[in-house]
């Protein structure tokens, strides 16, 4: 997160990226654990943003997450891996930016969904590249 902090914007410098409100990395993985639901936005095929609510796992400085087969997410990855995923409570926010892969032979069957069709997922991993974490603010 060291890295992050000093390569940070001067905005993000002055809201998430000091000190006082910084989260240590075993903070990090706490919230990332406790949090329902994250958004994970990729680059789509003409350039536009796409945003998408996810499930994933922090395990050291990878992010791992299934995708449906034929989910948007999957094609943008496919294009360009370049992803940065959200979540906050409380005050407290996370803001991770990475690079994506496909896990090769990841591709397996997943439950059904409202229509009964067969759908399948694949794992997703990610190699973090920047951190920005911050605590919610003392109360007064």
């Amino acid at each position: 997160m060291l890295r992050s902090v000093r390569s940070a914007t001067p905005s993000v410098a002055d809201s998430i990226a000091f000190p006082a409100r910084q989260m240590t990395a075993a903070e990090l993985v706490a919230f990332w654990h406790d949090a329902r639901m994250m958004a994970m936005a990729t680059v789509g095929a003409k350039g536009q943003p796409h945003i998408a609510p996810v499930h994933s796992e922090l395990d050291g400085t990878t992010l791992r997450l299934v995708v449906y087969e034929d989910a948007v997410r999957r094609a943008d990855l496919r294009r360009n891996p370049r992803v940065a995923f959200t979540t906050w409570k409380d005050g407290a926010a996370a803001i991770l930016y990475g690079r994506a892969r496909e896990v090769p032979g990841s591709l397996r069957e997943a439950r059904a969904g409202r229509s009964g069709a067969p759908r399948r997922i694949v794992t997703i991993e990610v190699a973090l590249t920047r951190v920005y974490a911050m605590r919610a603010p003392e109360r007064a």
